[in-house]
């Protein structure tokens, strides 16, 4: 029997992470093959391979969002890989079933390399910039609801008193304080993180440690942190530089101590001079200059912004055009900008709940087992991911990515034009609720109209399409 083993991951470790394990999963069966697949989500790494599993594995298949670590590679040294992007791994999966020893190759440690394609998923640099922002979800979500609880109780009368002669202080004023301590380590984890991707553990600390310098304004006279500019700068620049050092030969008495002493501290010392007096500043103006820019544009350009992130986001749900416009909005929040978070807050919402809703008012335009899903789709798509709209838009690409594209678009726009703004990602729908988005009728009206023109393109839009399928089918 064929024996395969696979891994997932994704940015978020929401969603394309165990959709893309399932999916595995359930071909593998069809063709007969065992399989188990190890998930690297939200909630850290599930079901890990064993080394039996490993080594009795005929085929080991990568579906890889955030890339992943040198060391964690090095487990399938000699073994037949497929290595693919997760966001398109939902449609590949089947293909790749049919033809896995055309699609795979063999791994080696020693060189990285898989092919062409393999080699710009796993070195991308969107991948990098995805296990930053990865890795600087869960400080900026945690942190987000701490500040929220904190103002709720603060409404209830424990308003925020900071210690003072041997005091305590209240509860709110530590919940604001902890809280903020998360969007003040959010930039500094994304860029370590982008460095870690890059160059493996030697990389983190002198990326965190720079990062961290060049957010910290008071050091050089700017009102503005280098911010995620700074971050992914830094996180690129000395990744890179450690995955060079790596390869520099050293005689034996010196390589036991490269990976925690010689490399961190050449790489530290060498860039956090180069942070101090190029990085830091250059980086701050820039933030300042895109900051300004952000606030100070004409309503009517943000608008248009609105209408282009929100096309964007509903676009490929969850796909790189999607994280494109997400990390543009998610690295902002940390500089405080939070009108393009509350873009991001509503359209991703969109997708998944309309096509659940139009499987309700117009089941005859889905499958049984599209109807079947649309709960479950409703549930996660309101409080979790826009993914689980994917499977709708394999089906029937044009109607519904058109229907989302266009509704996303207005929806973005409209968000903008009413002023919502999200400080941190938290439970969609119910964001409101925690405080982490303002003002929240404004969020739900703009939810709402959403709502009614996704659903309202979706069933237009799929009814035509169906007509001409059944039109050409007439034909033949």
């Amino acid at each position: 029997m064929t024996k395969i083993v696979g891994v997932t991951n994704c940015p978020a470790g929401i969603a394309h992470t165990y959709m893309v394990a399932e999916k595995i999963e359930d071909e593998a069966k069809k063709h007969g093959y065992e399989v188990h697949v190890e998930t690297q989500g939200a909630s850290g790494i599930e079901n890990r391979l064993t080394s039996k599993e490993i080594s009795e594995a005929d085929y080991v298949i990568l579906a890889l969002g955030k890339g992943m670590t040198d060391d964690d590679k090095a487990r399938f040294d000699g073994k037949r890989v497929i290595e693919v992007p997760v966001s398109e791994a939902l449609r590949n999966v089947p293909k790749i079933m049919d033809n896995l020893k055309n699609e795979s190759r063999t791994f080696s440690a020693s060189k990285v390399k898989l092919g062409d394609k393999q080699d710009a998923v796993q070195s991308g640099f969107i991948s990098h910039l995805m296990a930053g922002v990865s890795a600087a979800l869960p400080f900026v979500i945690a942190g987000g609801l701490c500040m929220a609880l904190g103002s709720i109780l603060a409404q209830f009368g424990l308003t925020a008193v900071a210690p003072k002669n041997g005091n305590l202080g209240s509860i709110s004023w530590a919940l604001n304080t902890v809280g903020g301590l998360g969007f003040t380590f959010m930039v500094p984890i994304m860029g370590a993180y982008i460095a870690y991707s890059i160059g493996d553990k030697p990389a983190f600390a002198p990326a965190f440690i720079c990062s961290y310098f060049a957010n910290t304004p008071d050091l050089f006279g700017k009102q503005t942190g280098a911010g995620f500019i700074g971050a992914v700068l830094l996180g690129l620049a000395t990744g890179y530089f450690v995955r060079w050092f790596k390869t520099v030969k050293v005689g034996k008495t010196f390589q036991s101590t490269m990976g925690f002493l010689v490399i961190p501290f050449v790489t530290l010392l060498l860039f956090g001079l180069l942070t101090w007096w190029i990085v830091a500043p250059v980086a701050s103006w820039l933030m300042g200059v895109l900051l300004h820019f952000l606030n100070t544009i004409p309503p009517s350009m943000k608008l248009i912004g609105g209408f282009i992130v929100g096309a964007m986001l509903a676009f490929d749900m969850g796909g790189p055009v999607n994280k494109a416009a997400w990390f543009f909005a998610f690295s902002l929040v940390g500089s405080h900008v939070y009108s393009w978070y509350g873009v991001v807050g509503v359209v991703t919402t969109l997708p998944p709940v309309a096509v659940a809703i139009a499987c309700w008012i117009k089941p005859k335009l889905f499958t049984k087992q599209e109807r079947g899903a649309a709960l479950p789709a409703l549930l996660v798509g309101a409080t979790v991911a826009t993914e689980p709209a994917i499977p709708y838009a394999l089906a029937a690409p044009l109607p519904m990515i058109s229907a989302n594209t266009l509704a996303g678009a207005i929806t973005g726009a409209l968000t903008m034009l009413l002023g919502v703004d999200r400080i941190a990602p938290g439970i969609n729908v119910l964001d409101p609720l925690l405080g982490l988005v303002h003002p929240w009728y404004n969020f739900y009206i703009c939810l709402v109209v959403g709502l009614i023109l996704n659903v309202t393109f979706i069933i237009v839009f799929k009814s035509i399409w169906m007509k001409k399928q059944e039109e050409k089918m007439a034909e033949k």
